[in-house]
């Protein structure tokens, strides 16, 4: 048998889920497996009872940001963490690394003489081609385009002193550090699309089905009247003004809405038990049974497990990246994507401002118009046919088991 070292990125809980998921699958067959998290996400593992991992130092802790900053890339930052890596795995000793959304994992991979392997989505790797989150020739992409070019080259030579000091060769792009011996893309074709590459390989969605339950009030969802939207943005951190604007968009066409926080604390929103029912994580098979769509800030989980479920999907994304799963779902004819054309330019607040400047009418139009669409149905049925094809964490584990 073998033994593995799981390093995700801690700027979302979700990957630190898919290195829970492939553990999981990974011990049943025999391997033994470590996990390195951040001690801010060592408190949410002990809450789940797991209390087998490290604690390691993440570039993501420079700044707690769930998207990469400058901050992430600083040079001491970058050789802490290095430095940290190296040490576990030299007192390990894995077979393979495998990283997720993991920028240091390869340096320190190449310095302890280790087996590194990535996991990553399809438009965060230096074989996308198109413009993250935008559709062709949609207006501001040019912009979008030059913005993350500029930002991906800075992000590269910022560390080019902490590579040095390492005695590596230096990197142009700082998204080459996202791939490794084997690149396992946790999306598939139908979804993203990509160039032929070698050493990618599309292993599907990775679903973690483990996450901390709440006492679910028994009669939150039954109170609420009539159709039920249901609505998450993950585990990260979303204004209390955008979420009332959004709640609005929907209570105007109808609708009682159904929130999943994901942790965050429920503060400035309205109190209404007949139309809007709060949870802090809401289990997607109750909500989507209940559910008539999900508005979500696109992230892939939940996106993937609603074209499952075939649920029309209405993406509110956060970063330029959730922006391309909206783009995504609206080539597919599954969805659409409440805003267009944001160029991201490294101001955090950028989607939210340009939400709050849609009218609520204006959104519910737009919402209603998609749902009416009788294509979208059909589009569903074929989305939930190709995504069932992928078995994620199993099929992982088996490429990790014969390298």
């Amino acid at each position: 048998m073998s033994r593995f070292l799981l390093l995700p990125c801690n700027n979302t809980l979700s990957h630190v889920a898919k290195a829970l998921a492939l553990r999981q699958v990974l011990e049943e067959r025999g391997h033994e497996v470590f996990l390195a998290v951040s001690a801010s996400r060592a408190q949410f593992l002990d809450r789940l009872g797991q209390d087998r991992y490290f604690v390691l130092p993440d570039i993501q802790e420079a700044d707690a940001a769930p998207l990469p900053g400058f901050a992430w890339f600083r040079p001491e930052r970058i050789q802490a963490c290095v430095s940290a890596e190296v040490a576990l795995m030299k007192q390990l000793q894995p077979d393979a690394v495998l990283g997720v959304f993991r920028f240091t994992g390869p340096l320190s991979a190449a310095l302890a003489n280790v087996p590194y392997d990535s996991l990553i989505c399809g438009s965060m790797t230096p074989a996308f081609r198109d413009v993250l989150g935008f559709d062709a020739n949609e207006f501001g992409a040019e912009d979008q385009a030059d913005a993350m070019r500029s930002f991906r080259r800075a992000c590269a030579h910022r560390m080019r002193p902490a590579i040095a000091a390492l005695g590596l060769l230096p990197v142009d792009d700082a998204w080459e550090l996202l791939v490794g011996r084997r690149t396992f893309l946790w999306d598939y074709p139908e979804f993203q699309p990509l160039p032929i590459t070698p050493g990618y390989y599309h292993v599907g969605p990775i679903h973690w089905a483990q996450w901390p339950r709440q006492e679910v009030d028994a009669t939150g969802l039954e109170k609420l009247r009539g159709s039920i939207a249901f609505v998450s943005f993950g585990t990260g951190s979303v204004p209390a003004s955008l979420l009332k604007h959004l709640i609005n968009v929907l209570w105007s066409m109808g609708y009682s809405v159904a929130l999943a926080l994901g942790g965050q604390p429920a503060v400035g929103l309205p109190h209404a038990p007949e139309r809007l029912a709060v949870f802090e994580f809401l289990p997607v098979e109750i909500a989507f049974a209940h559910a008539k769509l999900l508005i979500c800030h696109g992230g892939q989980g939940l996106v993937f497990e609603a074209l499952r479920q075939r649920l029309p999907i209405f993406v509110l994304p956060m970063q330029p990246e959730q922006a391309q799963n909206g783009v995504c779902v609206e080539r597919m004819g599954c969805g659409e994507r409440l805003l267009r054309r944001v160029v991201f330019e490294g101001q955090a607040d950028s989607y939210e401002t340009a939400f709050l400047e849609r009218p609520i009418h204006e959104v519910a139009v737009q919402i209603t118009k998609c749902l009416a669409n009788e294509q979208v149905p059909l589009q569903l049925e074929l989305a939930s046919r190709n995504i069932s094809r992928y078995n994620g964490a199993a099929d992982l584990a088996t490429l990790l088991e014969n390298p």
